[in-house]
């Protein structure tokens, strides 16, 4: 996508979450991010949810 499109015309893209082995459930499994955001934000979002500081 271009640089100079408007943010209402970013596609969302969802991600959806399950927890698996001993990972503690989320409150809310499934999220929309813009599909312009890097995976590191889903994991920084991770790391804060599951209030953890390193993996």
């Amino acid at each position: 996508m271009a640089a100079t499109e408007s943010s209402s015309s970013v596609r969302k893209v969802v991600i959806h979450l399950r927890a698996t082995g001993d990972a503690p459930i989320l409150k809310q499994a499934k999220f929309k991010i813009p599909g312009t955001d890097k995976f590191a934000k889903v994991i920084d979002f991770l790391r804060r949810q599951l209030h953890r500081d390193t993996w």
